[in-house]
């Protein structure tokens, strides 16, 4: 009986035995579609790459950088930008709603700023997530002077942030960067590529310049020039004043020039004093 049993295993075909033997093995199937997979992706030919980049794009929702399409691909770094610039030009041409940009290291499909109103109108029941001024507030101090302490923080603004710093960490704008030498070792925070991504920012670089108040050499230069204003020009308002009082006095000297000069001596002082005594006399 054994020896039959031997027999007929041996006998079976060799094509059956591989087939099953690696049916039998853990993940062999996975690895069989991954491969297939693989293969799928690497026929991409050079049309059908600006489509596929548009593709992943669209269903990211989040920045992807040139690198990981390249290696999604599996094609160089040179070649995906190119097909990307080529994206990029077929929207403008095209007359798209949308545009490729650069925001945090990567590339993302954004709406155009024409159809803001539309897509405020539909998402107003967002509304309550809207950060308060306060938070907006010290987010900008973190992003212009971070890293930064919670001690500085609020030596800057005057009042306490750590429940603003709760907010702003729980809706990942910013991060703890580590903590800063000194006595206590404070916390130091710090952006996220979040927070890049909110506000459309490729890096903290294309921050606006924040106006910086006058150093002590302008100040001391514009009091020099307030304190010489008034010196130079009170020669000039002197002037006006008297050109004002020349055309006030203008006509009464006139008047004087037409009258004879008898009448001028008639009208006097001694020519009342003189007809003084005639009136008591008739």
């Amino acid at each position: 009986m054994e020896e039959a049993e031997v027999s007929a295993t041996g006998n079976q075909d060799p094509e059956v035995t591989e087939a099953s033997a690696a049916a039998q093995e853990p993940g062999a199937g996975e690895q069989k579609g991954r491969a297939e997979t693989e293969e799928e992706l690497s026929a991409l030919t050079e049309e059908d790459l600006p489509r596929a980049i548009e593709a992943v794009l669209f269903c990211a929702g989040e920045p992807v950088t040139i690198r990981e399409l390249a290696e999604l691909f599996e094609l160089g770094v040179h070649d995906v930008r190119s097909a990307v610039e080529r994206l990029r030009e077929e929207y403008i041409d095209s007359g798209r709603a949308f545009r490729i940009e650069d925001i945090s290291g990567g590339i993302q499909l954004l709406t155009l700023p024409d159809f803001d109103p539309w897509l405020r109108s539909m998402y107003q029941k967002r509304r309550s997530s809207r950060l308060s001024p306060a938070a907006l507030e010290t987010l900008a101090i973190v992003a212009y002077k971070g890293p930064i302490t919670r001690a500085e923080l609020e030596s800057i603004r005057g009042v306490q942030c750590a429940p603003t710093l709760n907010t702003l960490l729980d809706r990942e704008l910013i991060r703890v960067a580590g903590k800063a030498p000194g006595l206590g070792r404070p916390l130091l925070y710090h952006t996220t590529p979040m927070f890049l991504e909110s506000f459309g920012l490729d890096s903290l670089k294309d921050l606006p310049e924040p106006e910086t108040p006058p150093s002590r050499e302008e100040r001391e230069g514009l009091e020099v020039e307030n304190e010489e204003e008034p010196a130079t020009s009170k020669p000039a308002t002197e002037a006006a004043e008297e050109d004002a009082v020349r055309e006030e006095a203008a006509p009464f000297e006139a008047a004087g020039h037409d009258s004879p000069p008898g009448d001028e001596a008639e009208t006097g002082p001694g020519a009342e004093q003189e007809q003084e005594p005639g009136d008591l006399e008739s």
